[in-house]
């Protein structure tokens, strides 16, 4: 098995990206993904769809990882943070202004996080040629967001389940957990559990992950 990715912050090849030893897909990391250190990319596939110019257009925190082909389909103005110790498997992340996921969250396989909705049915006629005409000529094929995109937030400590959908302008509070194959379209509060479609929230859990709540385990737990 092959050791994890290591960021060095020096360009390893043209265009100053970055590539995985043994990697099945040859089209590598873009020179604007800030990667922390000790962090685990499976494969640069998932940023096959990655197309952020802003200077910073991703950012991976210490000790994160990106498994089973989680990808970033991100657009021109799109930046995508994610914090420490936290670990996207098989997520799909879509953005086209900026999604934040804090430390220490776990998102399972097949869950989508969204800053942008393609609500073709209620956009006028024009602006919906005036988006295929775009995707016809782009030798990407984008199909350019109808609405404006809305940041998405995940707090610290987030727990999302597979087959989830977030959608723009949600925020997850700390220590929240979404249920599997729940779509969000509204902001959960920290600590709620909420499931089903449209989002319902069915308990809260305790507060066990602050500062205070650490320093107590530590007393009663350290000789």
């Amino acid at each position: 098995m092959r050791k994890n990715f290591v960021q060095t912050g020096q360009a390893t090849a043209r265009g100053g990206r970055k590539f995985i030893e043994y990697d099945w897909y040859s089209g590598g990391i873009p020179a604007n993904v800030l990667l922390g250190e000790n962090i685990y990319l499976d494969t640069s596939y998932g940023f096959a769809a990655f197309h952020s110019k802003r200077k910073v257009g991703f950012e991976l925190g210490e000790a994160s990882g990106t498994y089973d082909r989680a990808s970033f389909v991100v657009g021109e103005d799109g930046t995508v943070k994610v914090g420490s110790y936290t670990v996207l498997n098989g997520t799909i992340i879509v953005c086209n202004d900026q999604v934040t996921i804090g430390n220490h969250c776990l998102i399972a396989w097949g869950s989508v996080i969204t800053d942008t909705w393609a609500d073709f049915g209620n956009a006028p006629i024009e602006k919906r040629r005036e988006v295929l005409r775009f995707a016809a000529k782009d030798k990407w094929r984008r199909l350019l967001p109808i609405d404006s995109p809305r940041p998405v937030i995940l707090e610290d400590n987030v727990w999302v389940g597979f087959d989830a959908v977030i959608l723009p302008g949600v925020t997850l509070g700390r220590g929240c957990v979404v249920g599997s194959k729940t779509i969000v379209s509204e902001d959960v509060p920290p600590y709620a559990i909420v499931v089903g479609n449209p989002s319902r929230l069915v308990r809260y859990l305790d507060a066990d992950d602050t500062e205070e709540a650490r320093q107590q385990a530590l007393r009663e737990n350290i000789l």
